[in-house]
């Protein structure tokens, strides 16, 4: 700084000279244009001076700012000015190490990692010295970790680990934070193993971070390596071996309370959450069980009175497929709700999936179709973007691996130019043979890298192809689903718009029946044979109406109720209808004389005219009918006879050249007065 003072000085005083030599004097004009450009000379040079000496105020006081500052945006501030300020430097200086150090945290924290990357290379580029080094590689991998560039991620991981081994190795005694560092960044590197997935080396790794703190001791480690190598098993489906490894990982917390202080005690709620999901996937619903409730009530905080909110979605989905595994339906609906609802708050893309897949499986056993389509549809919109991630993850794995040669590929020229190079000065004459050979040699083996390259890249197609026809089947098995529930017309409309209008339908026919004495047979039947007996039937009449085009619109009980003519017009909607009418008549007539008293006998009405059709709700929404015709249908089901098909007198008018319809009279009609009506027979 004193420099930049004195120099300013000196400059000014020159400059000041020249000024009164020009204000005093009338020069030769020659001497005049001299002067001039002196003077302007002379006020550059003292900007420039008096702008250094700014530019290193303002960096002293940017620098205070950042260390003594609480303010977020004001130190927000101070890092930007500052990376404005030393990008005026093109050759990098030390004192520049603290600025990159900050914007690199700063941009990490702000999850903006494209800049954080940039000032980790900038400090890179600075060559403060080894430990430096290390710790700045060690941080930019994690946050290549984050952005899912395990390739890069690996390659800084590598290199920090390498070269902090290297220093340790060459010193007479290595610190307790060194050997911790070496750990920490082993279990990084198995950890991108097992994210690729390449389970193999992700176990190498864990076990090597195990060997390693044979010599720390350091309990932590025990833990984490156990429950990776746990979490490695439970993907290959080795069942056995992932519960011997989390029960590893659990036994240093349970042996040592000490270690489990504040929010530490989640991984204990992990260790045993993820022992309930190997249990369960093992088909041991007791065991399950009693890890699943552990961890839950770790996580609730319900002794330690530390709630764990990161935990709890993933152990209430856990406590939830075990409930119901254990035929407790309702609490299982409980927790699976719990878990998606916290997933969503959280962002916690995958248990949400999840859980909305574990709740669909769940409302299925209940026969509860419309929520299971609902919470399955919920499913399939986060699989989605998870079936992209893992396709990343896949073709990076591929990738890697072409990493892994690449460099296997360089190391291998290298060795062949030392080897070279030494030949050459021993022996000159064979030194061309094992040349001529090498050359060959390295020929062959760069055909090698170049056909593997070409396979790997024939497999990636082939992950990306399958990771499609897994989402076309997914989203093939929701459209069955939904087509289950709604007309195809209408579900189309509601995955357009999101909503499905209300609309009339003048000509229509309406299809009402009512199983006779559903009360008494009921009572000759367990509930089991009376839910199998109406499924028959109910089975029977849906394949009647399939036949005839008709749409079923819901059962409520023992009543079935469904319409011919929408959602697309049917000129022959009443004949259609008395047909699929009397076809459900014989068929229970059958059924009659094969089970006696213990077969349903139904009432079945008919009418025709105009209904609105539409959906109703939002969670367990139902494609529905209203108006005056379904009422009159239902009033024709009630004064009908069992074994007979009543019909109005506005159907009768629309068939009456097309059947043998016998005419009742006019009956009283609840609500209605007396109507006219009509048995439909062939």
């Amino acid at each position: 700084m004193t420099c930049y003072l004195i120099n300013v000085r000196f400059i000014k005083t020159k400059y000041n000279l020249f000024l009164n030599l020009y204000d005093r004097f009338e020069p030769h004009p020659l001497m005049r244009e001299s002067l001039k450009i002196l003077l302007v000379l002379s006020a550059l040079l003292c900007n420039i001076s008096v702008h250094a000496q700014g530019v290193d105020n303002e960096l002293d006081s940017l620098k205070q700012v950042l260390s003594e500052s609480e303010n977020t945006k004001e130190k927000e501030r101070a890092i930007l000015r500052l990376c404005r300020l030393t990008g005026l430097d093109s050759k990098p200086q030390k004192k520049y190490y603290f600025v990159y150090k900050e914007a690199s945290k700063h941009y990490t924290n702000k999850a903006q990692y494209d800049s954080a990357i940039l000032y980790y290379n900038k400090l890179l580029s600075l060559n403060l010295g080894r430990d430096t080094v290390i710790q700045t590689l060690g941080n930019s991998g994690t946050v290549f970790q984050k952005m899912g560039d395990y390739a890069h991620a690996l390659d800084n991981f590598q290199k920090a680990y390498s070269m902090l081994y290297e220093d340790m190795s060459s010193e007479t005694a290595a610190t307790y934070e060194d050997s911790l560092t070496l750990m920490g960044l082993k279990y990084e590197i198995a950890n991108i193993y097992k994210s690729v997935p390449d389970y193999e080396r992700a176990l190498e790794s864990y076990k090597e971070v195990k060997e390693l703190n044979k010599y720390v001791q350091y309990s932590w480690f025990d833990v984490w390596a156990y429950m990776g190598i746990g979490d490695c098993y439970l993907e290959q489906q080795k069942y056995e071996e992932a519960i011997s490894a989390y029960k590893l990982a659990e036994q240093p917390m349970l042996e040592d309370p000490t270690l489990l202080q504040g929010t530490q005690i989640e991984y204990l709620s992990q260790v045993q959450d993820r022992t309930a999901d190997a249990y369960f996937q093992f088909k041991q619903i007791d065991s399950a069980y009693k890890y699943a409730y552990s961890s839950l009530q770790i996580a609730e905080g319900r002794n330690s009175g530390v709630r764990l909110p990161r935990q709890l979605p993933t152990t209430y989905t856990t406590i939830g497929k075990v409930y119901r595994a254990q035929g407790k339906y309702n609490i299982a609906i409980k927790y699976l709700k719990l878990a998606a609802d916290l997933s969503h708050k959280a962002g916690a893309e995958d248990v949400e999936s999840n859980a909305w897949l574990e709740l669909s499986n769940t409302y299925k056993k209940i026969h509860n179709e419309a929520a299971a389509l609902v919470a399955y549809k919920n499913h399939i919109t986060l699989r989605d973007s998870i079936y992209s991630r893992a396709n990343i993850q896949k073709l990076t794995r591929v990738d890697m691996q072409g990493y892994f040669d690449r460099q296997r590929f360089t190391d291998s020229i290298e060795r062949a130019k030392e080897k070279e190079i030494s030949s050459f000065e021993l022996q000159r004459q064979r030194t061309l043979t094992y040349s001529g050979l090498g050359g060959v040699l390295l020929l062959l083996l760069l055909s090698f890298i170049i056909f593997r390259n070409y396979k790997r890249e024939k497999k990636a197609k082939m992950i990306i192809s399958e990771a499609r026809d897994a989402i076309n089947e997914e989203k093939q098995v929701s459209e069955r689903l939904l087509l289950n529930i709604l007309p195809e017309e209408v579900a189309s409309e509601l995955k357009e718009k999101g909503n499905v209008e209300a609309q009339q339908f003048d000509d229509v026919t309406v299809l009402f029946t009512d199983f006779l004495g559903f009360t008494l047979v009921g009572e000759q039947l367990t509930p089991k044979e009376l839910v199998a007996e109406l499924h028959t039937c109910f089975k029977a009449f849906d394949e009647i109406i399939d036949k005839y085009d008709i749409e079923k619109i819901k059962t409520v009980g023992d009543a079935y109720l469904a319409v011919s003519g929408l959602p697309q017009p049917n000129p022959n909607h009443a004949a259609d209808v008395i047909n699929a009418a009397l076809d459900i008549a014989a068929f229970l007539e059958h059924r009659k004389k094969e089970k006696g008293d213990l077969a349903f006998m139904a009432r079945i009405g008919v009418n025709s005219g105009s209904v609105v059709a539409g959906i109703v709700g939002v969670k367990k929404f139902a494609y529905d009918i209203w108006g005056d015709t379904v009422n009159i249908a239902a009033r024709m089901e009630q004064n009908g006879v069992p074994g007979k098909v009543n019909i109005s007198e506005y159907t009768y008018e629309l068939v009456k050249d097309k059947f043998n319809c016998i005419y009742r009279g006019e009956l009283e009609a609840k609500n209605k007065g007396k109507m006219k009506m009509y048995f439909a027979e062939r």
